[in-house]
């Protein structure tokens, strides 16, 4: 196993090599990311951090800046671990962790979503407190599971945790480190030493640290001093230890198998090996009594396993199960019969174990993978999942949005991209046909309905009039949707190198994040061809007036007067890497590695960031639609932001409450009205703005009305959006936004 993973890191890093010469850093994420899906995040993290990259990027608070704010989350993602406590579960999923009520366990029920702030490494219930870490630890009030109660959170990136009593253990890089958590609301650092891993557990004042290079034991009896004690010469998966013994799945010798070991730990500076089940393994392990459950790609069956530990000198295979996919994590209820496994993509399955010597899965749900394209329409938002399937999410409440309908299949694997109007969704599919129809009609019961094959699955597709055009692998094709169940291919040409997934449409010009950039003319759909390049690469670009903007690690901005001739005028860089650039107005939204960016673009020679927000993973994609903006978070679900107030930063005043001025109606088409009590008219002024900032001269008039005065806003020479409204009566102002048809 070892020799198999340090081969995938070294295929990884020439992957990094060959890439770093022409693709933005994202690229090379994805190469390395992908070369380690076998691997649990917590590893997965180990060799990426080894590689160069941070699956858990140092967190940092929201800018001070008005208007960029996180409103709700999704967060669904791959199942990463699960835990338990009586008849409740808690998976970690992505960014958020789901609270199941499993006493039916024929029906299992969720009770409560979490959103955490960055991806959720594992959530340990303790007591009537869940603790849950993901670059914050955060701890919660679970009484009642139904209505999680946040208690306190402190910054500390830790893949690996454990908690006992109310300190919590957390291990990161080089880092171990002991924080007191007995005031939840005001959590402190105890201790600390320099020591690294990806899996830990405490026991009786030791702590046992899975490592690549071998099994650590730290005395941490004295939480202000913790350090290692013993180190054993193999390489370390995952470990538990309960009273005098540990157990731990390990690297057997110079094989790719993994072995499960028992040692004896009654002195800790010391451990004793008692036995070795060869070819028995995985990457979590959960004791219970005389029994150990594991789950793990490698473990026997790839999926689950049930060993009989009561003699710890022979360890006893009982049973064994596969799951659909890799198991991250397990968790049992052994008087219930039931075990849990957090099974990546296939979310939570459910094994029965009434047969313990033939476990069999009962079923699996909460199933999620990595986000990669989005696309709303109404109250809808459509997000394109590889690994799983299509997403419908319900957002007509923005703060709270939650799922009401998906197409996936075991089999079947959607890739990046969707595109929806009206009654039907296209989405990219990985096996023939690539491109799939959707009648989406009832968003709550979507289903296919037709297909078209193209030559390589779609990587982003937009669908204007009557044409679908997608960029994919080495080509642009332009199929006819004018009737959606029979989409036929039309028109394709060849690009220089594969898409990598940014694709707009203005007027009869499409502009393809390829290297080098792509700008294709459509003027004829059957016959699409490349009338210019831009020796860059950049994973998309947004055009405004006759600027291009492209995400190229940061913002370049570029001349298309004439697209045959684009010319480069200047660059931003914006601090991390930018994956995606959306020009709304005079401003650009950026999806970066730590966030979602503002940046003021009235003047491109003088670009600069308005506001930031930070995501739980990279914002690949983002799609606005008045006044959000949507992000895909790759594998920390989707993000929703309302950029209504962007750009403006007058302080709300005490005065002015909603009780005092009204606003009506909004969205309008053409009048606004305004309607404040008990003010003098000559004291009352409205000004209008632009989400940016910029005034709008628009006409009003004042009048009074019974105890009102009335402003009447005349909107009918402005474009449609969103507009601010700034009332001020003497020295106290207050914003209104309202929404033009």
């Amino acid at each position: 196993m070892r020799r198999r993973i340090v081969c995938i890191l070294a295929a990884a890093l020439c992957l990094v090599a060959a890439a770093s010469e022409r693709g933005p850093a994202f690229e090379r994420y994805l190469a390395i990311r992908e070369s380690l899906q076998h691997l649990p995040p917590n590893i997965r993290s180990y060799y990426m951090e080894k590689a160069g990259f941070d699956m858990w990027p140092a967190a940092r608070p929201q800018s001070e800046s008005l208007g960029l704010t996180l409103v709700g989350k999704w967060g669904g993602g791959p199942s990463v671990r699960v835990t338990g406590q009586d008849s409740i579960l808690f998976l970690a999923r992505g960014s958020e962790v789901a609270v199941v009520d499993f006493a039916d366990t024929a029906n299992l029920r969720v009770l409560s979503y979490i959103q955490a702030p960055g991806l959720v490494a594992r959530a340990i219930p303790v007591g009537n407190r869940l603790y849950i870490s993901s670059g914050y630890i955060e701890t919660f009030d679970v009484s009642d599971p139904a209505n999680p109660v946040k208690l306190g959170s402190v910054l500390a990136r830790a893949p690996a945790i454990d908690i006992i009593d109310t300190l919590v253990y957390t291990l990161y890089r080089d880092s171990f480190k002991v924080i007191s958590f007995a005031d939840p609301a005001n959590p402190h650092l105890l201790g600390a030493c320099r020591d690294s891993g990806y899996d830990l557990s405490v026991c009786s004042g030791y702590a046992y640290v899975a490592h690549d290079y071998g099994l650590f034991v730290l005395d941490v009896r004295d939480p202000s001093n913790p350090h290692r004690i013993a180190s054993l010469g193999f390489g370390t998966l995952s470990v538990r230890a309960r009273g005098n013994i540990c157990c731990a799945t390990v690297y057997n010798g110079q094989s790719s198998e993994i072995a499960f070991k028992i040692l004896d730990v009654r002195n800790p500076a010391s451990p004793v090996p008692l036995a070795t089940v060869d070819s028995c393994g995985g990457y979590d392990i959960y004791l219970k009594d005389t029994l150990a459950f594991l789950s793990g790609y490698y473990v026997a069956g790839h999926g689950f396993r049930i060993l009989d530990v009561s003699d710890s000198t022979h360890p006893a295979t009982i049973g064994s199960c596969a799951t659909p996919d890799v198991g991250n994590g397990v968790w049992a209820n052994p008087p219930r019969s039931r075990a849990f496994v957090a099974d990546d993509l296939g979310g939570l399955v459910t094994i029965d174990m009434s047969n313990m010597h033939a476990p069999v899965v009962r079923g699996a749900t909460l199933k999620a993978g990595i986000t990669y394209d989005i696309d709303v329409q109404g109250q809808y938002a459509y997000v394109a999942q590889e690994g799983l399937g299509l997403k419908v999410l319900d957002v007509s409440d923005p703060t709270a949005p939650y799922e009401v309908g998906t197409v996936d299949s075991t089999r079947d694997v959607i890739t990046r991209a969707v595109a929806v109007r009206d009654s039907f969704a296209f989405i990219g599919w990985m096996l023939h046909p690539w491109l799939r129809v959707v009648d989406v009609s009832d968003p709550r019961s979507p289903r296919k309905v037709g297909a078209c094959d193209l030559f390589n699955p779609a990587e982003v597709m937009v669908w204007r009039d009557s044409f679908l055009y997608v960029a994919e692998a080495y080509r642009f094709q332009v199929v006819n949707v004018a009737r959606p169940r029979q989409p036929v291919l039309v028109g394709t040409c060849l690009l220089q190198e594969g898409s990598y997934g940014g694709l707009i449409l203005i007027d009869t010009l499409a502009f393809v994040g390829t290297y080098p950039f792509s700008i294709i003319s459509v003027s004829d759909p059957t016959s699409p061809v490349v009338v210019g390049t831009i020796p860059r690469a950049a994973f998309n670009g947004s055009v405004r007036d006759s600027f291009l903007f492209l995400s190229t690690g940061g913002v370049l901005v570029c001349s298309v007067e004439d697209p045959t001739q684009p010319r480069v005028l200047d660059s931003l860089s914006v601090g991390s890497n930018t994956y995606w650039v959306e020009a709304v107005d005079s401003l650009l939204y950026t999806g970066n590695q730590d966030g979602v960016h503002v940046i003021d673009a009235r003047d491109i020679h003088n670009l600069r960031v308005l506001a930031y927000v930070p995501t739980p993973d990279f914002s690949i994609r983002l799609t606005h639609t008045v006044p959000y903006v949507y992000a895909a978070c790759y594998g920390g679900g989707v993000c929703i932001f309302d950029t209504v107030t962007t750009g403006v930063s007058e302080t709300q005043p005490a005065l002015l409450t909603t009780d005092d001025l009204h606003l009506a109606p909004s969205p309008v088409r053409d009048h606004a009205t305004v309607r404040i009590r008990n003010v003098q008219r000559k004291e009352v002024r409205c000004n209008t703005y632009t989400v940016a900032g910029t005034r709008v001269p628009v006409a009003v008039s004042v009048s009074g009305e019974n105890g009102w005065t009335v402003l009447r806003i005349d909107l009918r020479s402005v474009a449609s959006g969103v507009y601010l409204l700034r009332v001020r009566v003497g020295k106290t102002a207050r914003s209104l936004r309202v929404v033009k048809l």
